[in-house]
């Protein structure tokens, strides 16, 4: 409903030539009213303090700034709606059960010479309402994808704080607000050194429970999902990687091949943007150099990991599946689920599965 009035202004405006999806400020524009009436709608109820209307309207307003700012925040107006969305998405937050608070972290391991910028790292978190376990609550690390940024998550979040975690949301280099380096590979170990270092300290005030902390990464995410499971591999009790990649998705020939398949936007370009590679020859440039980013040919992948879960579907053509399968026979302590039939992400019925192996593994079950 929200978005009817949109498409046909697209449609309109573009003459139904889809060549506005790679002009971002053209392709935005057409979405930023009918948020704006959804967020008047919302304050509106607010004033006569209905609270699950004025939620609705504001996560509603926030559905449209995401999409359009889709895939990637990369120019004027799309910067606007990120920023306008992540306004809207508080106001609604607030009202959730648990509501979604917004939390800084210092980005303590950030180098300034390697193309960090020092921070802070922006993240949300969500608290579970029921009675606290004896030894805190499990920390469940949320690590967002490509497209979607810790705005966007709501029904997944929802589910891990109903499963007794608290759920701490955060972007990955490249994308929303992370401030990590997007070109350098190593980037993503000093951010996620910098949050987990933060939920040591903020252990005692949020009463986490620092020997079950699981990292789950999706899509895009679930790249840095693998890094982790073995970069800090001593620090985590589990980790999830749905969607994710960790070495053929670095081949020139797949990068070149993206935008030919089942995304609906120039992957290939979002992607190269995302990595940091961000001039008139951006793809071709990621494809020549993308290689540094495997974790196979890095050696990663050759230390030791927490428990891992590697799950997604086999008809995926975001990222090969063949990755997924390198991942899970390089090392031990690691369990594979290639979803026959199902595409990116393996679902539907993949939520369900992975939130039953995260309890399974709290629960000490094979």
């Amino acid at each position: 409903m929200d978005f009817d009035p949109i498409f046909a202004e697209l449609v309109r405006v573009s003459g139904d030539n889809p060549d506005i999806l790679a002009r971002p400020d053209d392709y935005a524009v057409p979405f930023l009213p009918v948020a704006e009436k959804l967020v008047h709608s919302a304050a509106d109820a607010e004033k006569v303090e209905d609270k699950s209307k004025a939620r609705d309207l504001y996560l509603r307003a926030a559905a449209v700034y995401r999409i359009a700012r889709f895939p990637i925040n990369r120019s004027p107006v799309s910067q606007k709606a990120w920023e306008r969305g992540k306004a809207t998405y508080l106001k609604g937050g607030q009202y959730l059960s648990p509501p979604n608070v917004s939390i800084t972290i210092p980005f303590t391991h950030a180098q300034r010479a390697a193309g960090d910028d020092p921070g802070p790292i922006q993240a949300y978190l969500r608290t579970p309402t029921t009675q606290r376990p004896q030894n805190g609550w499990p920390v469940l690390l949320f690590i967002c994808g490509l497209d979607a940024y810790r705005t966007d998550h709501t029904p997944r979040t929802q589910a891990h704080v109903d499963h007794g975690f608290a759920t701490l949301s955060v972007e990955i280099p490249g994308t929303g607000d992370c401030p990590a380096a997007p070109n350098d590979p190593t980037s993503p170990d000093r951010l996620m050194s910098s949050i987990l270092d933060w939920i040591a300290v903020a252990a005692k005030e949020y009463r986490f429970d620092l020997s079950k902390v699981v990292a789950r990464g999706i899509s895009t995410g679930g790249y840095y999902a693998m890094r982790i499971a073995h970069s800090h591999a001593d620090r985590l009790f589990a980790a999830v990687a749905q969607g994710g990649g960790c070495h053929h998705m670095f081949d020139a020939e797949w990068i070149h091949a993206q935008n030919q398949m089942e995304y609906p936007f120039a992957l290939a370009e979002a992607l190269a943007y995302k990595f940091g590679y961000r001039d008139d020859n951006s793809v071709r440039t990621y494809a020549a150099d993308a290689t540094k980013f495997s974790l196979l040919t890095s050696g990663l992948l050759d230390k030791p990991s927490c428990k891992l879960l590697v799950i997604d579907g086999m008809e995926d053509s975001i990222f090969p599946i063949e990755d997924n399968y390198i991942a899970a026979a390089t090392g031990k302590n690691k369990d594979l689920l290639a979803r026959a039939n199902r595409p990116h992400m393996g679902n539907p019925g993949a939520e369900e599965i992975l939130y039953a192996w995260i309890d399974n593994a709290m629960a000490g079950k094979p």
